[in-house]
């Protein structure tokens, strides 16, 4: 219910403060001052519905961010101290004073002297709120299509762990009966009882790795210092583990005949493998490209399942890329160095005709998009899912 309450709540509060702003700007520059009068004393009315919609967004943003306190999350926390204090200490003040001015027909210097603040403020208030619906927009891309879905959540046990890349571990997690997938999805993974939180939150996002087939599920992180990663590292086998979801349209599209170009840099291997994976085992006809860019190769995970899946299908091209220049890539690795648009077109051709999917760190991502649009594919054509890692 929260995730429907936050956006829907926000939404309503930046309308509210938008027309209070718009109405009385156009009241003073075209309308009477009986049009001013009747604008003035209406606006207290309005609070009735803003207060409880920016307490409304403020609660269950708190409540959604789970403990986190960085990026996106961070900005939005810090941003709601400063809508609240600002509706409370200077719009509503404000309104009620004019409100009186004017039913006393005063317009005086002082009332177009509070009238002046008030317009600031607004415009504050909602530039913040557009701020923060931007950024709620950008959380939860990767959940768009199923976002007003109700949440479904399962709980699943640890099977097993494995290093599967210097810095990276695999684990095997019980698939939960009823739980299915479509390959390129995520899911929010938390511990039942784990106490206290870094600022990153104590629950994460990450994409399935493993087949839909598969008798299992399979997910792989980064290891990092955060709380929740050394939890998850030091986990026993069997351990209870909370997983939420499936999330995100980071799936294969259906037409056959459009080639499917990954770019994965790092962990962003995740979803692509899930991808590959199931495209192998089902005999699929797309046509697919894996640019996948690692500073070394013990950093690749999943590389020598691969170039073995590479073998098997003819339909599918792995073209790994490592960025540390004394790595020297074995076997087939074939280019070196940052996915460029020129390494793009040398393998895949045209650049018109492919769908882009692109996976990893928010830097990798964003210079991807970058290339990309600057090589005239377009935005239609892209989709991409940020991974911090954290």
């Amino acid at each position: 219910m929260p995730r429907i309450i936050h956006p829907l709540a926000g939404l309503v509060a930046t309308l509210t403060i938008a027309t209070f702003w718009l109405s009385t700007a156009i009241s003073e520059l075209f309308a009477s001052e009986a049009a001013v009068i009747a604008v003035k004393t209406a606006i207290p009315w309005g609070f009735f519905l803003l207060v409880p919609a920016l307490a409304a967004t403020g609660g269950s943003g708190f409540f959604l961010s789970q403990g986190q306190r960085k990026g996106l999350v961070g900005a939005k926390l810090k941003r709601m101290p400063f809508i609240g204090a600002n509706g409370l200490l200077v719009l509503i003040p404000s309104a009620l004073f004019l409100a009186a001015k004017a039913r006393a027909g005063e317009f005086d210097a002082t009332f177009y002297t509070v009238q002046a603040l008030e317009l600031v403020a607004g415009a504050i208030n909602i530039t913040l709120l557009g701020l923060s619906m931007r950024d709620g927009m950008a959380l939860t891309q990767w959940k768009r299509k199923s976002f007003l879905r109700p949440a479904a959540t399962f709980t699943a046990q640890i099977t097993g762990k494995k290093e599967i890349a210097n810095g990276t571990l695999a684990l095997r997690l019980s698939k939960p009966e009823g739980f299915k997938f479509v390959p390129g999805q995520a899911v929010y993974v938390s511990f039942p009882g784990l106490k206290g939180a870094d600022a990153h939150g104590q629950v994460r996002t990450f994409s399935i790795a493993s087949d839909p087939e598969d008798s299992e599920l399979e997910i792989a992180t980064r290891l990092t210092e955060t709380r929740f990663k050394r939890h998850l590292t030091a986990a026993d086998i069997g351990s209870a583990i909370q997983v939420e979801g499936p999330y995100g349209d980071l799936v294969l599209h259906d037409d056959a005949k459009r080639p499917a170009v990954f770019l994965a840099g790092g962990i962003g291997i995740t979803p692509f493998r899930s991808m590959v994976v199931d495209a192998v085992s089902q005999g699929l006809p797309h046509r697919l490209f894996l640019f996948y860019s690692s500073r070394k190769p013990e950093d690749a995970a999943y590389l020598t399942e691969l170039r073995e899946l590479e073998k098997e299908n003819p339909q599918f091209k792995l073209i790994a890329t490592f960025t540390d220049g004394k790595a020297v890539p074995p076997g087939n690795a074939v280019e070196h160095g940052h996915i460029t648009a020129e390494m793009l077109a040398k393998h895949v051709g045209d650049l018109a005709a492919p769908i882009f999917y692109v996976a990893g760190p928010p830097a990798m991502v964003s210079a991807m998009e970058g290339v990309l649009q600057r090589a005239g594919v377009e935005q239609k054509n892209v989709h991409a899912e940020k991974f911090a890692g954290c």
